[in-house]
């Protein structure tokens, strides 16, 4: 098995349990057996508490990530929010191009379309409609952030640790294949993370 050092900044709590869920089901997919090591020391260091915190440090950050702390991949997490869905590819294309050059291909950002409760309300969907067909992708992320957050955890405020318990319960029964169909923004995380996964498996 192939150890990864592995850190991340993000907005909050929802990107964070995501990834820490998400990535050893991404792992199972690879021909390469990884085990991910979270490197918690760079991530309480450069830790955000919202997008504007994120864009702000992660270009510069992700130089300390591989200079300072030997990461073998550096995630990076924030919300769409409301800019404009058509021009997803450039915005996203804008965002690695700042990113030193030298280890952009070890950067790897996660970008959901509206927010990342968007992309787990198509998880939770998807495990309380089995057999559905409906694509169901512009309802979803036409929801407006506030409902969306809302929609997810529910009407009563819960703690952080109640948060990322709902949060991992849901992400560990996503079906990949299906949310690669439904979410554009996804499936660009997906392929990009895969391509770095490739990439690392061969040195």
């Amino acid at each position: 098995m192939k150890q990864l050092k592995y850190s991340l900044i993000c907005e909050d709590i929802a990107h964070e349990t995501f990834i820490e869920t998400v990535l050893p089901l991404f792992g199972r997919q690879s021909k390469v057996s990884f085990d991910f090591i979270f490197d918690s020391v760079f991530f309480y260091r450069f830790r955000s508490r919202n997008s504007k915190d994120v864009l702000k440090s992660y270009a510069d950050a992700g130089i300390v990530a591989f200079r300072d702390y030997n990461l073998d991949l550096l995630l990076i997490g924030v919300d769409y929010d409301d800019r404009d869905r058509n021009a997803f590819n450039n915005e996203i294309g804008s965002l690695y191009k700042d990113i030193n050059e030298k280890i952009r291909d070890k950067s790897v950002i996660f970008f959901p379309v509206q927010a990342i409760e968007h992309w787990l309300l198509f998880i939770k969907f998807k495990i309380e409609n089995p057999k559905s067909t409906k694509n169901i992708s512009s309802d979803i992320e036409k929801i407006i952030r506030k409902k969306a957050k809302t929609d997810f955890f529910g009407e009563s405020r819960i703690s952080k640790d109640e948060q990322k318990k709902m949060i991992a319960d849901i992400v560990k029964q996503i079906d990949i294949k299906w949310l690669l169909s439904r979410s554009a923004s996804f499936k660009r995380f997906y392929s990009d993370f895969n391509i770095f996964l490739t990439q690392t498996s061969k040195q």
